[in-house]
């Protein structure tokens, strides 16, 4: 593990591989290991950076965590891509990849190509009758995640959490690898949901500023909240070209990292 200085804090990171710069972007309670199992495999073809976001492991607090949101992300990475002399190839999962969506829309002039995991740009969906039913189904079922944080239950709130998320089938496709990183970074969890119910506006017509060839990438089996998430983004996205990862849900580089890094691979080298 090597450490990175952006924005005045040192952030956990590894590095490997030669060629074109690409940057690894995790999602909700994961950190710069949660790429362990596709990592050799990228860095085959690339030089590649996966970094811990601000405040996830080996970080262990977030403070009162109201900066916790998709632009305080963004600007972190932004500082990090200008630090390696850009523009760069982003790959980001679900609250990674909205981070990467963020960034191209903000930076076009940064990104040289984007593949977005099932990104959780969920406010896409609130003028959508189908996507507001997804939205109120799934903040029904992560309500009483943040009281059983604060009563000192942090492994069952992150379990309640991934089967609401993911779906419990899901949940049970995860490796036990996987939830280890997770529950290093549960103490991300409920600022992560505050920022969530915040709701960041990220719209059709910011998606449209998107100019990087896109890849969106899903789950065959991953749950109605991302299918109209990637739906209304391809739709969004001029550039965008879509793929599903057979077999897997929510997921993606956790429960198929072969079919996963096959498929991000050959977008990067047609673009």
């Amino acid at each position: 593990m090597k450490t990175l200085g952006i924005g005045g804090a040192d952030f956990a990171c590894e590095e490997c591989g030669t060629g074109e710069l690409l940057i690894l972007v995790h999602g909700a309670v994961g950190d710069y290991r949660t790429w362990e199992g596709v990592l050799a495999t990228f860095a085959a073809r690339h030089r590649v950076i996966t970094y811990s976001r601000r405040w996830h492991h080996p970080a262990t607090s977030v403070g009162n965590g109201a900066d916790y949101t998709h632009d305080s992300h963004a600007t972190d990475l932004i500082e990090l891509i200008t630090n390696c002399g850009g523009p760069v190839r982003l790959l980001g999962h679900s609250y990674g990849a909205s981070v990467c969506a963020v960034v191209a829309v903000q930076r076009p002039d940064l990104v040289r190509s984007l593949v977005l995991a099932e990104p959780s740009l969920f406010s896409l969906l609130m003028t959508r009758p189908m996507g507001a039913i997804a939205l109120a189904q799934t903040a029904a079922a992560t309500m009483h995640i943040t009281p059983l944080i604060r009563k000192g239950q942090p492994e069952r709130a992150l379990t309640e959490f991934l089967k609401a998320v993911v779906s419990p089938a899901g949940f049970e496709r995860l490796p036990e690898r996987a939830l280890e990183v997770m529950f290093d970074n549960v103490h991300t969890l409920e600022p992560m949901l505050n920022g969530m119910s915040a709701g960041n506006s990220f719209s059709a017509k910011l998606a449209a500023r998107i100019n990087a060839p896109t890849l969106l990438v899903e789950g065959q089996l991953t749950t109605k909240l991302f299918q109209l998430t990637i739906k209304e983004l391809a739709g969004a996205i001029s550039s965008a070209e879509r793929a599903v990862v057979p077999g897997v849900g929510h997921g993606l580089h956790l429960e198929n990292p072969d079919a996963f890094s096959r498929i991000a691979l050959e977008f990067f080298a047609r673009h």
